[in-house]
């Protein structure tokens, strides 16, 4: 979302300016400043629904599995697994201890993930993790933990690395109250004090030695304490890297362009995000119209939404996702509709249309631009762009105030499975199906993939990403790269566009 972590749902502002080639100033004394896009929610992983929560989750909870930056997946508590059409079992790594020092067995791994299934929970991304409208039940033997779900779900495992799938030691499962901030996890940092909706301070667990193995992990110490900060002008950020206040900063914009001759400095580009146009098909609303949805596709020109909300950085897409994904088909880019300008004012002239977005991609810019082409159509088109908590907030909701909206999807998995369940099934806030899509062809097509061989999935997922495209469910727009820059002699790997909190290095000369 950017719908995390995980996978998960996504704020920043463009523009540039020149930069001094002087460098920023070392860390000495251990503790490093990383930018949040907003507010973290909550430190219960069942809760995440955020980028930032997925950022801070991340550092304060181990998952089973993780991806490495070229998208392999290698151990996290666990160091082996198996998996079939409907279980998944993992063998837990030797030594691994909570926060407040208690050994972590399977019995409590199985406690955690069972209050993560447990629908009571109200886990916001729990599809992620076992198919949406699945059900699943997590069982102990010794070191080893058996998850088996009620119908298949193929992507189990790699569902495991989300945030919402973070480790709670019993400190936290007794008390879930107690997370809203504290954390109680076996992850590499733990929380110290927060200044809510500000910034978030955690400190290093000395003794925390079975975290992921980075292909790219770099030499030096881990940060004694790392301070999260929600730092949502991307002008302002670059600013705080240079007077060294921040050591690690992302830029979805071209801001991050001031520091390419500044010593000390170095910058990873790495895709974020996908991005589509949705539309509410709920009765009622314009766009539960076909001949409306295509005419609003019509009235966008890709080209330029992608210049205005990643400055041209990224690609434009034909699908629910980028070609480097598990089963990607070439042949859906002859379902997108052609700009043509004419043929929306022909159907969208009066059009009341509503468009919301988050502020994530360059401050909401390519918000207004749908505006601005919906109009210059006809359409009698308002926008609001809110910051990244808020436009989850509504969409899942279910408030239903809202007819067209950029969907900015950080895709964790790589896989078209966990994007396709916001087109099918219930809408919010009972389901995932952002839009209330009403493609039944669609819908079988995606539940065969779920549970198919890797040869019949793909061709599922053919039918059903073709089915949503020729019924104008949906219109790809482009993904949406970010930059990382680590200062002050700090390095890190970088994961679908986030500075990994676990792989975070103080250099030695640094102190």
């Amino acid at each position: 979302m950017s719908v995390t972590v995980s996978a998960l749902l996504v704020a920043g502002c463009g523009g540039s300016s020149k930069s001094s080639g002087k460098a920023p100033p070392n860390v000495t004394n251990g503790v490093v400043s990383m930018t949040l896009d907003g507010p973290v929610s909550s430190y219960d992983p069942t809760q995440a629904s955020t980028f930032q929560d997925a950022v801070a989750l991340a550092a304060l909870y181990d998952t089973l599995v993780n991806f490495d930056p070229s998208g392999k997946l290698i151990p996290g508590l666990a160091d082996k697994w198996s998996s079939t059409k409907k279980t998944a079992t993992f063998h837990l790594k030797n030594g691994v201890t909570c926060s407040d020092g208690t050994s972590l067995t399977g019995a409590m791994v199985a406690a955690s993930l069972n209050r993560l299934f447990d629908p009571a929970t109200k886990a916001p991304l729990i599809g992620q993790a076992i198919g949406p409208g699945n059900t699943a039940k997590a069982t102990s033997s010794g070191d080893s933990v058996t998850i088996t779900t009620g119908k298949p779900w193929s992507d189990l495992v790699p569902g495991m690395t989300g945030p919402y799938a973070g480790i709670v030691c019993p400190a936290g499962t007794k008390d879930p109250s107690s997370l809203r901030t504290k954390s109680a996890g076996t992850g590499a940092f733990v929380s110290e004090s927060q200044v809510t909706g500000s910034s978030y301070t955690m400190a290093r667990r000395a003794k925390h030695t079975w975290g992921p193995a980075y292909a790219d992990q770099a030499a030096g110490e881990p940060p004694k304490k790392l301070v999260l900060k929600v730092v949502d002008d991307e002008n302002t950020r670059a600013n705080l890297t240079s007077t060294g206040e921040l050591q690690v900063a992302s830029f979805t914009s071209n801001v991050w362009e001031r520091f390419k001759s500044t010593a000390g400095i170095s910058a990873q580009a790495s895709p974020q995000s996908d991005t589509m146009l949705v539309f509410n098909e709920t009765a009622g609303h314009a766009t539960s119209q076909q001949n409306v949805r295509l005419a609003i596709s019509q009235a966008l020109d890709r080209s330029v939404l992608n210049k205005v909300q990643s400055f041209g950085a990224g690609q434009l897409i034909s699908s629910l996702g980028r070609s480097t994904y598990e089963c990607f088909d070439g042949g859906s880019a002859a379902q997108i509709p052609k700009y043509d300008a004419a043929a929306a004012a022909k159907v969208l002239k009066g059009v009341k249309l509503q468009v919301i977005g988050t502020n994530i991609l360059a401050g909401g810019a390519a918000n207004d631009q749908i505006m601005s082409a919906l109009q210059a159509a006809g359409a009698a088109a308002t926008v609001h762009t809110m910051d990244n908590q808020a436009w989850v907030s509504d969409l899942f909701s279910g408030k239903n105030d809202w007819d067209v909206t950029i969907f900015v999807y950080g895709n964790r998995l790589s896989s078209f499975l966990p994007v396709g369940q916001f087109f099918v099934h219930g809408a919010p806030p009972k389901g995932l199906n952002l839009g209330a899509t009403n493609n039944p062809a669609a819908e079988q097509a995606f539940d065969a993939a779920t549970a198919s061989s890797a040869k019949e999935k793909c061709a599922a997922l053919t039918t059903f990403q073709q089915s949503l495209l020729r019924n104008n469910d949906v219109l790809p727009l482009a993904t949406a790269p970010v930059h990382v820059l680590f200062a002050g002699g700090i390095s890190g790997s970088v994961l679908n566009g986030f500075a990994v909190p676990a792989s975070i290095r103080v250099g030695k000369a640094s102190g």
